[in-house]
């Protein structure tokens, strides 16, 4: 199940501002990859994962064509924003749950623990609802899954027990784009299958990490 976008072009508009967030963006995530999504802080990642999911804010028009075969999961950037406040993670992700066994499965591909599954979203750790988000996002069995940030909060250790997680993912056939600040660990670990270097809202690079090591432009480069 492969997620595209072709010249998407998106412009968000309130009362006192306008601004153009993305232009003619183009890229193609295809199923049995990870595909690495990284830039600076305005670049227009979030913004792109926004538009694969189906949550451009109201504010937002679009132009282009957003093309996704089957069910999306999303892990946002800030994993609280997956849960309602005032109830337990765990009961949460059991509401998602067919099964027990399926809330058991999810939380160790997550590396998400038990201890703090009966805390509310805003008492668990910045990693550990992190984690929870991503939990319930893998809970859907997602085609596609999109991904901001999901080990940002997380050390080596346990950033790696994800990356490996969503390497098993991609295995076995999921669709997968990451939005990501590891890129240095995860190409060197031959964990991501393309990557995409976006800058201002526009598309600089996308291919294979050879490939796109390859560019001849400084921003490109500076990933490398």
């Amino acid at each position: 199940m492969a997620a595209e976008l072709h010249d998407l072009t998106v412009d968000v508009r309130t009362d006192r501002w306008h601004a153009r967030v993305l232009t003619e963006v183009s890229l193609s995530v295809a199923p049995g990859e990870i595909t690495a999504l990284v830039g600076g802080p305005g670049a227009g990642k979030s913004m792109i994962a926004r538009a694969l999911t189906g949550r451009l804010p109201a504010s937002a028009t679009a132009s282009g064509e957003v093309v996704v075969d089957g069910i999306v999961g999303y892990v946002p950037q800030d994993g609280v924003d997956a849960f309602a406040p005032g109830r337990p993670v765990g009961a949460q992700l059991r509401d998602l749950a067919g099964d027990a066994g399926s809330v058991e499965e999810a939380c160790a591909a997550a590396a998400y623990p038990a201890e703090p599954m009966g805390l509310l979203p805003e008492e668990n750790s910045a990693g550990q609802i992190q984690r929870a988000a991503l939990a319930a996002a893998l809970m859907g069995e997602p085609d596609i899954l999109v991904a901001d940030g999901p080990t940002a909060p997380l050390d080596r250790a346990l950033g790696n027990v994800v990356w490996r997680s969503l390497r098993r993912y991609a295995d076995a056939g999921g669709t997968l784009l990451v939005i990501t600040h590891d890129l240095p660990l995860i190409t060197a670990a031959g964990l991501a299958d393309r990557i995409v270097v976006v800058d201002d809202g526009r598309v600089l690079a996308a291919g294979t990490p050879a490939e796109v090591a390859a560019v001849d432009d400084p921003l490109v480069r500076m990933y490398f």
